[in-house]
């Protein structure tokens, strides 16, 4: 070490006695100062009201100063918008577009690089005024060199780290029925997710249209308001899926024991069982099939029955027997925030308390997976049906003419049910 630098080390650490004498005395002289002021003043007629008057007009002073600095502060108020742009490849541009963003009063929070054909493409999350429009964000992307920009309103979730949002994303699978499609929506901003039976068509991407194969048959078909998926975005699509698919394969199956001894197998739908399912829909008698579907026709046909248990439109729960005979369905078809109800248990074996353990975790699975309120639709004289569902805390919102629609809310397992 130098000595200059010893000299300035040795006196950064010396205690400076002269600067603390000096403090001392101008504090002595600033007690004494006021001593004499406030003495001054009480010692006179009407002092002390004027001491009273002078700190009064101190506090006034400070807190008008304060209102007025709110008043004159910008509004905090912000929004997050997802932005996608072509940016050159080359040093600066980034920092270009940053600026840009700057000086339209705009934070880029997270940025994300799709690899295309025609080029790199970034992904922004950007924060900016509430005020702001799509026109306002699209030119200052333009301004800062972004090609072809696009913009659309994000969900105040996309600001969650990657890896939490991984994990979500796999717990919402794992609930089962409709937590791919909110998977989906979440990690892609999918809007729609449909499914065609039959062979598979190609796969492969179309501007804002994603096509799968699905591993259970068929094709998915994925769209958004957004702009075009991205090669890594149909990476990311297969991979949900395909997880999707191989916990699907390891499904939970229960066993029912009903009063008298039998025993039957509680467990997701398959394609495979249409027609084990047709079968049961042929031994159930008129009453109980008008009942189901409102209806006087035999019942859905092999295609019809094939999307109902297809998972991707909704959760499909049977009840079988050892000898793998299905005597009764239970369906939840899921519509967004909320999904319908529908039970079909065949005449034989009806009042034994089947159709009762499949709502329950029909229900069961719906709290899991998000769904906030389920409706069914049934004959106002099937009591049964109605005196169920109101055990599990439905209401009848409406009744048309012979129609009851009663409306019920999701409740996980050991949660309390009221009404």
């Amino acid at each position: 070490m130098s000595t200059r630098t010893e000299e300035v080390a040795r006196r950064s650490t010396t205690p400076s006695w002269r600067r603390e004498i000096i403090e001392l005395a101008a504090l002595f002289v600033a007690v004494a100062v006021a001593d004499l002021f406030a003495n001054s003043l009480a010692h006179r007629p009407g002092g002390p009201i004027v001491l009273v008057c002078l700190g009064g007009s101190m506090i006034g002073c400070a807190l008008l100063h304060r209102w007025w600095r709110r008043r004159a502060a910008p509004s905090a108020a912000t929004a997050v918008w997802r932005v996608r742009a072509g940016v050159a490849d080359t040093p600066g541009s980034l920092a270009v577009l940053a600026a840009s963003f700057a000086r339209h009063g705009m934070n880029i929070v997270s940025v994300e690089v799709h690899g295309m054909p025609a080029g790199a493409v970034d992904e922004f999350l950007v924060e900016v005024p509430a005020a702001a429009t799509a026109a306002d964000v699209l030119a200052a992307a333009a301004a800062g060199g972004g090609r072809e920009p696009s913009a659309e309103r994000a969900d105040v979730h996309d600001l969650v780290d990657v890896p939490t949002q991984v994990l979500t994303t796999v717990a919402r699978i794992m609930a089962g029925g409709a937590g791919l499609p909110e998977a989906l929506r979440v990690v892609l901003g999918v809007r729609e997710l449909s499914w065609s039976p039959g062979e598979p068509t190609a796969e492969g991407l179309d501007g804002a249209t994603l096509r799968l194969a699905d591993p259970e048959g068929g094709t998915l078909e994925l769209r958004r308001d957004g702009p075009a998926f991205t090669p890594a975005e149909f990476a990311r699509a297969r991979a949900l899926v395909d997880l999707d698919a191989r916990l699907a394969a390891r499904a939970e199956r229960t066993v029912l024991l009903l009063p008298g001894g039998d025993e039957l197998t509680v467990r997701p739908a398959e394609g495979a069982d249409v027609p084990r399912i047709a079968a049961m829909h042929g031994r159930c008698g008129a009453a109980s099939r008008r009942q189901r579907y409102l209806t006087g026709t035999p019942g859905p046909s092999a295609a019809e029955l094939l999307r109902m248990v297809n998972r991707r439109a909704g959760n499909t729960l049977l009840a079988q027997r050892p000898d793998g005979e299905i005597v009764a369905m239970g369906n939840l078809v899921w519509d967004g925030d909320t999904s319908e109800l529908a039970l079909l248990v065949e005449d034989t074996w009806q009042c034994r308390g089947i159709g009762t353990a499949l709502l329950g975790r029909l229900l069961r699975a719906a709290a899991d997976s998000g769904v906030e309120s389920c409706f069914a639709l049934t004959e106002t004289t099937n009591t049964a049906m109605i005196g169920m569902l109101r055990r599990h805390g439905a209401r009848v919102d409406r009744a048309e003419p012979g129609i009851a629609v009663l409306t019920i809310r999701p409740v996980r397992a050991g949660e309390h049910v009221s009404g």
